[in-house]
């Protein structure tokens, strides 16, 4: 019989580095694309949080109401009403767009994961799931809310994350052609 190791199951570092090779792959990239990955990661995180959060307090707004006595469902209602919706409108609409952008945040670490790998379709998963996501703010929701409710953190973590993805799209596509990852264009050595 097999004996047990009495440390086996005391931490969960051996489980986290099991998850991390599984995930991102037991070789590291480059410095850039670490730097890019852990940015990128942190503005997927705290979007992700954001729309779990949100959903979860949105569908769960009359225990909340029963225990806190926070009328979420009349503010979010007044909102609606401030923004242009009607009032039984915006409800179910806010509640779709969170439930969508779990999916959208889903697809963007999805999309990290690969970039760390270095692989090449990273940047569909990425730029598929922001583009998605500000459209469905935009066109699903509308404008005034992306005006006035998506705040100027919001906007420029976006366009930290579609800039960053673009500029790593643009040198990773110089490296595959045998070039080095380099900001100022070739390297220009005697």
């Amino acid at each position: 019989m097999k004996e047990l190791n009495p440390n086996k199951f005391q931490s969960p570092i051996p489980i986290i580095f099991k998850l991390k090779n599984i995930l991102l792959g037991k070789s590291k990239p480059d410095i850039y694309t670490q730097i890019n990955f852990t940015i990128n990661l942190v503005i997927c995180m705290i979007f992700m949080f954001w729309n779990i959060m949100s959903y979860f307090i949105i569908k769960l707004r009359t225990l909340i109401f029963e225990y806190k006595g926070i009328q979420i469902e009349k503010i979010i209602k007044k909102r609606g009403l401030e923004l242009g919706f009607e009032s039984i409108d915006f409800l179910p609409r806010l509640i779709t767009f969170h439930s969508i952008g779990i999916i959208c945040w889903t697809l963007v670490f999805f999309g990290l994961i690969i970039l760390y790998r270095k692989k090449k379709n990273f940047s569909l998963f990425i730029l598929g799931g922001i583009t998605f996501y500000i459209g469905m703010s935009i066109f699903y929701l509308n404008w005034n809310y992306f005006i006035k409710d998506t705040t100027a953190f919001d906007k420029i973590a976006l366009l930290v994350l579609i800039t960053s993805t673009i500029i790593h799209v643009f040198l990773t596509k110089h490296e595959r052609l045998g070039n080095s990852i380099n900001f100022f264009g070739e390297n220009l050595e005697d």
